[in-house]
């Protein structure tokens, strides 16, 4: 179980302004910080294994630059700024040396391609023991829950879910069985549950929802956030309260 006091975690970092504090950036953890909140935030590898802090698969999106995240060294990718801003895409660790266990972190491993990493988890963890701060980790892959629970049971993990037949073009449907239901957590023991809030009234949800901690994302405005308030006892938010 969770028992943070704060409820409320910004979701990659307390972002405004893309030009100043865009998503995953060192200035929106930062922001964070100040405020208070949990911060939840994503990580993948470059190319040459250096941890770093990013959501997307490709660049494209957020850096306006052809290819993956894994297609460049980490000193290449401090070529490519956030958006329009000066901030660059941070290293876990640094991300840790700014937040000092102030505020809780959730940590996503991102698994591009739907590909396991053991590696990832491996470094990651590494990194993790010497941190002195509140943290858990989560992932969509039922596999990085099982290496935690195997080998740092102490850890704090969750599952990610959704309506993957709803949000998902792409994949086979007894894939999306398999995740959607959730069946995998009887092998992965989750701490807690980061599910969509938009499908909350799904069957799965409301089953599971009694056996762990129900955890929302992304809520994206105060208006959600007063629709799904009673369904969950943590949110990942766009728009964190001024009080949790």
């Amino acid at each position: 179980m969770l028992h943070y006091r704060t409820k409320c975690f910004a979701h990659r970092g307390l972002h405004g302004d893309r030009n100043i504090a865009p998503e995953n950036s060192l200035a929106a953890f930062k922001r964070a910080v100040r405020r208070g909140y949990g911060m939840e935030l994503d990580i993948q590898f470059s190319r040459d294994h250096q941890i770093v802090v990013f959501h997307d698969e490709t660049l494209q999106r957020v850096c306006q630059v052809e290819g993956k995240v894994s297609d460049y060294t980490y000193r290449e990718l401090q070529q490519f700024p956030l958006y329009q801003s000066q901030q660059r895409i941070p290293l876990l660790k640094d991300v840790l040396n700014l937040t000092k266990g102030r505020v809780p972190l959730l940590i996503e491993f991102k698994t591009p391609g739907n590909r396991f990493d053991r590696r990832l988890c491996e470094d990651t963890a590494a990194l993790l023991d010497t941190y002195q701060g509140p943290f858990c980790i989560e992932s969509f892959h039922p596999m990085v829950l099982y290496w935690f629970r195997k080998h740092r049971p102490l850890v704090r993990r969750g599952q990610l879910c959704t309506n993957f037949f709803r949000t998902h073009a792409k994949g086979q449907r007894w894939q999306f069985f398999l995740l959607e239901t959730m069946v995998t957590n009887f092998l992965t023991k989750p701490d807690f549950i980061a599910y969509d809030h938009r499908f909350r009234r799904s069957l799965f949800f409301r089953i599971w929802k009694h056996f762990t901690t129900p955890v929302g994302w992304t809520v994206r405005s105060s208006s959600e956030f007063k629709k799904c308030r009673n369904d969950f006892d943590y949110f990942i938010m766009e728009q964190c309260p001024s009080s949790d």
